[in-house]
């Protein structure tokens, strides 16, 4: 696999607070130092309120969360302060790992169908199997639309749908430039999606079944005494967006060092979730979090950052600082540290962590127990990735033999 970009350890030598040029442009400030990263994650003087950027970047859509007006209050990932928590208590008893555990064996079962149905068509057309677009991002989609209660039997119809839904409530129809806009330069039909989004807040209300719908629903109206079928259409759409994106990037990357033989044959389960933590230092899907600004002057580590000053904490360099780890440039699956950023910090620590830890285990132990003979059809240096913007880094393919 090609080297991971060497601008971290730059960044990292130019000190803890590094100015740079804004891919949206203007000054823009990266934190690369683990400490006092976690220091501005927790700091109620960085924001995510879209507002403070820059005006120039009006329009500009490289990690910054934009939702419409009248969406935002529902925005896990663009509020601050007392309405982020608000929506954290509604939305974590959805993720309770107690709650999810419940779910392992559904979350087994549609990853044994998704590698079956690749190892059957790889055996029928004697190709390999292609395990990036035809399961590390179905596979995550599918099991946050199962336990949400969402009806998706057409994974790849749902992954552009929910992206045009995420652009257009995020920025307004007017952004465009989403992954889901077609060739044309119109909007995918989301009309479908978006029937089967409210058809699980419809049984949510019902209480037909007891799913992440109807628990967000109880939980929405404890906190706002009421809540639109509008308004939980739009958060569980967050949720498929999120709950299937950054983890099908990580999922692919995992799937890689497996494929490649790094995981012992006879490994158990704590060398699998020390396996699987390595892999998410080693590669976070998300190498920056998403866009901060500084609601008021600050100075940190001496660095005086004017009000609005965009902020951006280097999550891919700071989990491969040698300070905290030993040979923190190369993979190894038993490193005791379990020290990283990858699903962030503070007030905005991601929510879907132990959903995505769960989720990475079970691929594991079905890929293992179904499909042990499974491995990479191309030397493992081959591998290439991409990274789209500052905000995400996947696999471009991973061609895999499964039987």
């Amino acid at each position: 696999m090609q080297r991971k970009p060497e601008v971290h350890d730059a960044f990292r030598e130019a000190g803890p607070v590094v100015e740079v040029n804004a891919p949206a442009g203007g000054p823009a400030w990266v934190v690369t130092d683990d400490a006092l990263a976690r220091e501005v994650l927790a700091d109620p003087r960085f924001v995510k309120d879209p507002d403070l950027a820059p005006a120039a970047w009006r329009g500009v859509d490289d990690g910054l969360d934009s939702p419409v007006p009248e969406l935002r209050p529902l925005t896990l990932i663009a509020v601050d302060g007392e309405a982020h928590r608000r929506l954290r208590r509604i939305h974590a008893p959805a993720f309770n790992p107690r709650r999810l555990a419940e779910w392992t064996d559904r979350i087994a079962a549609i990853a044994d169908r998704l590698l079956t149905e690749l190892a059957d068509d790889s055996a029928r057309s004697g190709k390999p199997a292609e395990l990036i677009g035809g399961f590390a991002y179905h596979f995550p989609l599918l099991v946050i639309c199962e336990l949400l209660g969402v009806p998706v039997t057409d994974p790849a119809m749902a992954r552009e749908a929910v992206s045009v839904l995420k652009v257009l409530g995020l920025g307004g129809a007017q952004s465009g430039g989403g992954d889901g806009d077609d060739p044309a330069g119109g909007v995918p039909d989301t009309s479908a999606l978006e029937s089967l989004l409210l058809e699980a807040v419809h049984s949510a209300r019902r209480n037909d079944t007891r799913t992440m719908t109807r628990v967000l629903y109880e939980r929405a109206q404890a906190e706002f005494d009421s809540v639109s079928d509008d308004q939980l259409v739009y958060m569980i759409t967050g949720l498929v967006f999120a709950g299937h994106d950054t983890t099908g990037s990580f999922l692919g990357f995992l799937l890689a060092e497996v494929l490649t033989g790094r995981l012992a044959a006879d490994a158990d389960d704590d060398a699998v979730s020390r396996f699987v933590e390595e892999a998410l230092r080693y590669h976070p899907p998300v190498p920056y979090t998403l866009w901060r600004f500084a609601a008021t002057e600050v100075t940190i580590s001496g660095v005086r950052l004017p009000r609005g000053a965009p902020v951006l904490v280097d999550i891919e360099g700071t989990n491969t600082d040698g300070r905290h780890h030993d040979d923190p440039h190369t993979f190894h699956p038993d490193r005791p540290s379990r020290r990283r950023l990858t699903f962030g910090d503070g007030p905005h620590y991601c929510i879907g962590e132990q959903l995505a830890q769960l989720e990475s285990r079970t691929m594991i132990g079905v890929l293992r127990s179904r499909f042990p003979a499974a491995r990479l059809a191309v030397p493992y240096d081959e591998l290439r990735w991409s990274r789209k913007g500052a905000q995400t880094a996947r696999l471009t393919e991973l061609p895999a033999w499964l039987r």
